[in-house]
């Protein structure tokens, strides 16, 4: 009965234990899932912040193009008095920057016009289109201070116009160049970007509003990305309306929006870096795919993406934590479950198992001594070993007094035996 009963107690500790960590298991992975869920909606708020600059950046330029292609489709009803109105408020006009010694307070209200000199033809008809756009240009910039410049670029790449403002002298220091010719082919270029080509009809058949990749702002040396929007007159491609993001404008979103979790960065079809929710940290080799571990969201009408990663380790150990608590409490519940029923086994249940197996074993001739025992349980042993003996002796007894029994008997039987042959003998004679 003894090792039944411990048999059966290590099978329910044993079964204890089992469901314990089954259960623990179970929690761990549930937390694991609810922390991926909780990444990924994170992500999606992030997303959903980063396309704010993005879409406000887009849809100026896209209001930009309207207004510009509305003024070409209707020019006589474009005023057309209005450059006539600056060239006469001009002090001393200058043929490649015609607007640059107008009065301050016009220059910081219309911007700048800077021009080829060696291009020839009159921008001056051409110029109606993009001023269309001014006041909503203004008041653009005015509430979205991440915007840097908004401009329209002639196709023939002759002139252009830009604001805020740009004095002839900021343009040639930035540039590095001594005439405008040669600084204008600074701002076709772009470092690459090259947005009137970028815009127009071989690159862009579609004429969707384009962005590019990011680069350095020519003047004020910071990182920004150009969107821009094709400008056409019927067929014919006229130039592109642009403005020019801050790069910090996006970085600034994800410092807004920090993550509990993880690491974000906003990438490039390249790959690059734009923006990362830690400068400190690099963004990792890609591929950028959930097989990886990556999350990754498409930042609306841009060419570029926000990527989320979280370490598998890391995640492991954060559900970890939220699991150990569970853990700890289900151990030290084992461990009071286990500890109770041991104190209960050896205080009450052993001792009366090894009372019933005493008193079984007590029945024969030779009684052993009583195991030991909690005191409680000793005088139980006392009894039933008193008990044992002077059942022993009450069968002592009673054997002897059989035997004695017996043996009279059999003398009794012996004496008739003789007496009846005495008598037989005595008959003969």
């Amino acid at each position: 009965m003894l090792r039944t009963h411990h048999i059966s107690l290590a099978l329910v500790i044993g079964g204890v234990t089992l469901a314990l960590l089954l259960g623990s298991w179970a929690e761990y992975n549930r937390q694991k899932r609810a922390l991926s869920w909780a990444l990924s909606a994170q992500g999606e708020q992030l997303q959903t912040a980063l396309n704010g600059p993005l879409d406000a950046a887009r849809q100026h330029v896209a209001g930009m193009r309207q207004s510009a292609e509305r003024n070409l489709r209707q020019a006589g009803f474009v005023d057309a008095s209005l450059a006539e109105r600056l060239e006469r408020r001009n002090l001393a006009p200058l043929r490649d920057a015609p607007w640059d010694r107008m009065p301050q307070d016009l220059v910081k209200d219309m911007g700048s016009i800077h021009v080829n000199p060696s291009a020839g033809g009159d921008y001056r008809r051409e110029l109606n289109a993009p001023l269309g756009a001014l006041g909503q240009v203004v008041a653009a910039h005015n509430t979205q201070s991440r915007l840097v410049w908004s401009y329209f670029y002639d196709a023939p790449q002759r002139w252009r116009w830009v604001y805020p403002a740009q004095s002839r002298d900021e343009v040639f220091a930035a540039t590095g160049k001594s005439d405008m010719g040669t600084a204008l082919a600074v701002f076709w270029e772009a470092q690459g970007a090259r947005p009137v080509e970028a815009a127009g009809p071989t690159r862009n058949p579609q004429k969707e509003p384009v962005w590019t990749l990011p680069h350095t702002d020519t003047l004020k040396g910071i990182p920004v990305v150009s969107v821009l929007a094709p400008v056409y007159a019927g067929n014919a491609y006229v130039g592109v309306m642009g403005t020019d993001l801050a790069v910090d404008a996006l970085n600034a979103v994800m410092q807004q929006h920090p993550l509990t979790l993880g690491q974000a960065w906003v990438i490039d079809t390249e790959g690059r870096t734009l923006a990362a929710s830690d400068s400190k940290a690099a963004l990792p080799a890609g591929p950028y795919t959930t097989e990886a571990g990556w999350l990754r969201f498409a930042l609306r009408g841009s060419p570029f993406s926000l990527v989320i990663y979280q370490p598998a380790e890391a995640m492991a150990s954060q559900a970890l934590s939220k699991t150990w608590p569970m853990l700890l409490t289900g151990l030290l519940g084992l461990l009071a479950t286990a500890g109770t029923a041991l104190w209960l086994s050896r205080r009450f249940t052993q001792p009366a198992l090894q009372l019933a197996d005493y008193v079984q074993n007590a029945e024969g001739p030779n009684i052993k001594r009583p195991p030991k025992v909690p005191a409680l349980w000793k005088p139980w042993f006392v009894r039933a070993g008193r008990a044992a003996i002077d059942r022993r002796d009450q069968l002592m007894h009673h054997h002897q007094r059989s035997s004695q029994l017996e043996k009279r008997v059999a003398q009794v039987e012996a004496q008739a035996r003789t007496s009846d042959s005495a008598h037989d003998n005595h008959s003969k004679i």
